[in-house]
């Protein structure tokens, strides 16, 4: 049995021990998000806009050693938003690709399994969908969703789960259904058959847990890139807050802090620095992670 999780293995892999210790950090600052912001990130604060860091503040103006990190256009801490953004960002990433792997490891064991005419169709279907540009095909379903809903902090976080979603799972069923064409032909599948075991049973006691790790690494390895995606879409401003009214999707993103700072670049560049070193950070610990997991969880070649 491949195992889920090789603790032993990663107990001697500093690179592991980095990954986990960052995406651990930045999982509590998303949780304690209330008590670590020192401000509120929602507030404006007009007579104190694009107030520079405190380490760059002037020393007559006490005010300024108020926001470390300095404030927006409307004066808003941009540390606290920052610290905000972690949360947006983790419960997008981890909502976005659950469900994407759900639907991607339902189409491939059922597709693997059944094999014949509807394997075949659902290869073409797959072949049609990786063929459509995917960020586009992603923007049309996130504004065919906007139009439908109504503007509340849920539906911007909901429209881009769906939009990632419906793009998002094809890749991991390709992968779920090779690794079940190639289970399926095992002894012990074969012995389940001969015994009138029912092809649901084969699906989730046989083929489920032997393509656990192949979902377990696809899953780390598009956190990330959700969290890039919504980044490139608040960033030309379509993500989870509104290019065109910034007050019909309230959530604070690192994506919606990239929107905002693009014209603040020569007053507080911090504005698009600090998110893009987050999302790198965090990207190269999920990525690192994935890369061990999928070393560790390969079959030895014999």
């Amino acid at each position: 049995m491949i195992p889920f999780f090789p603790w032993k293995r990663a107990l001697h892999r500093k690179t592991v021990w980095f990954s986990l210790l960052v995406i651990l950090t930045l999982g509590l600052v998303a949780v304690l998000a209330p008590w670590l912001a020192p401000h509120d990130p929602y507030e404006w604060r007009v007579t104190q806009s694009y107030l520079p860091p405190a380490w760059a503040a002037d020393p007559s103006t006490l005010q300024t050693t108020e926001f470390p990190l300095g404030t927006d256009r409307y004066g808003r801490d941009i540390l606290s938003r920052l610290i905000y953004g972690t949360r947006t960002a983790f419960f997008l990433a981890l909502t976005a690709v659950s469900l994407a792997a759900l639907i991607g490891t339902l189409l491939g064991l059922v597709s693997g399994y059944a094999g014949g005419r509807l394997d075949t169709w659902f290869m073409l279907f797959t072949d049609t969908v990786q063929s459509l540009p995917g960020i586009m095909f992603l923007v049309i379903i996130v504004l065919i969703f906007r139009s439908f809903l109504s503007p509340t902090w849920l539906h911007g976080l909901f429209t881009l789960v769906i939009g990632y979603a419906a793009v998002g799972w094809v890749s991991l069923a390709r992968l779920i259904r090779i690794n079940v064409l190639q289970i399926k032909s095992h002894l012990f599948v074969e012995a389940a058959v001969s015994v009138g075991a029912t092809p649901w049973r084969i699906l989730h006691r046989h083929l489920l847990p032997n393509v656990l790790h192949v979902v377990l690494v696809w899953i780390i390895n598009n956190i990330p890139a959700v969290i890039l995606l919504e980044a490139i879409l608040g960033y030309i401003g379509i993500g989870v807050t509104s290019a065109i009214d910034s007050s019909e999707f309230t959530v604070i993103s690192w994506g919606g802090m990239f929107f905002s700072g693009r014209s603040a670049m020569n007053r507080n560049p911090l504005m698009l620095i600090i998110p893009s070193l987050c999302i790198l950070l965090i990207s190269m610990s999920f990525i690192l992670l994935a890369d061990f997991l999928n070393e560790a969880t390969r079959p030895e070649q014999g």
